[in-house]
C-alpha cells in the first residue's frame, strides 16, 4: 500500500503536475491524520472498556465483602448488647449496696474486664483504595458511601486503640489488685480457669469510688461502640443496595 502511494506521488512529480501533487499530498496527510484519530479512538474505547470491566469486577467483590461484613457487625452488636446489659446490672448492684446480690454481681462483673476490639477486615475495599479506583466511581451516591466507609474504618482503628489502652491501663490493673478474676470472669472464659485463690473484698468494691468510675467508664465505651457499630451497619446496608444496583 505504501509503495502504491509512493508511485502515485512519483508520477505526478514526473509529469510536472505540482498543483495536483500538493492536493494529493494534503489528502494523504488528511488520511493519515484520520487514521491516527481512529486508532486513538479505538484505543481509548478499549481502555474505557477495560476500566469498566475492572470496576464491575471490583463492585461484585465489594458486594460479597459487604454482605459478609454485615453479618460480622451484627454479631458484634449482639455481643456488645450483652456486655452493656451485664455492665448496667453491675452498676445497679453496686448502687444498691445489696450484699445479697453478690452472686449476681459475680455473674456480671466479668463484662467490665472484657475488651473486644473490632479488627474489621476489608481486604477488597483496601485494595480498591490502594489502586486509586475510588476516583473512577461514576455514581455520586456510591462514591459518597465508599468515602464514608473509608472514614468509618479509620474511626474504628482509633477506637480499637482506645479500647486496648483503657483495658491495659485502667481495667486490668484494677482487677489484678482487687478482684479474683478466676471467680468473676464471664462463664465462657471462667470454665477454663483454675478456681481458687484469695476472695474478693466486696465490702471494698461497694464503697470504692475508683471501681464505680471504672465500671461507668467501661459502660460508656461499650455504649459508644454500639452507636458506632449501628452506624456502620446502616452504612453497609446502604452500600450493599448501591453495589447491587451496579452489578445486577
Amino acid at each position: 500500500m505504501i509503495k502504491f502511494f509512493r508511485n502515485i506521488r512519483k508520477n505526478l512529480i514526473d509529469k510536472g503536475k505540482t498543483s495536483k501533487y500538493l492536493k494529493y499530498a494534503i489528502g494523504e496527510i488528511f488520511l493519515v491524520v484520520i487514521g491516527i484519530l481512529i486508532a486513538l479512538q479505538v484505543s481509548n474505547w478499549n481502555q474505557r472498556r477495560i476500566e469498566r470491566d475492572k470496576m464491575f469486577s471490583y463492585y461484585k467483590k465489594l458486594n460479597v465483602e459487604v454482605e459478609e461484613q454485615i453479618l460480622v457487625v451484627k454479631n458484634q452488636i449482639e455481643g456488645e448488647n450483652d456486655l452493656e446489659e451485664k455492665q448496667k446490672k453491675t452498676l445497679q448492684i453496686l448502687a444498691s449496696k445489696n450484699h445479697d446480690s453478690i452472686p449476681a454481681l459475680l455473674e456480671n462483673i466479668g463484662a467490665l474486664a472484657t475488651a473486644w476490639t473490632h479488627n474489621l477486615s476489608y481486604e477488597t475495599f483496601n485494595e480498591f483504595l490502594q489502586q486509586g479506583l475510588l476516583t473512577k466511581v461514576e455514581k455520586k451516591k456510591l462514591k459518597q458511601l465508599l468515602l464514608e466507609l473509608k472514614a468509618e474504618l479509620n474511626f474504628f482503628e482509633r477506637g480499637d486503640v482506645y479500647i486496648d489502652n483503657q483495658y491495659n491501663m485502667l481495667i486490668e490493673p484494677f482487677f489484678a489488685e482487687h478482684i479474683n478474676y478466676s471467680n468473676a470472669a464471664l462463664p465462657m472464659y471462667r470454665e477454663h480457669f483454675v478456681v481458687g485463690g484469695p476472695q474478693t473484698d466486696f465490702n471494698f468494691l461497694f464503697e470504692s469510688m475508683k471501681f464505680w468510675n471504672v465500671a461507668t467508664l467501661k459502660l460508656e465505651t461499650t455504649q459508644s461502640n454500639l452507636r458506632s457499630l449501628n452506624r456502620l451497619l446502616n452504612l453497609l446496608e446502604k452500600l450493599k443496595k448501591q453495589l447491587h444496583e451496579e452489578t445486577y
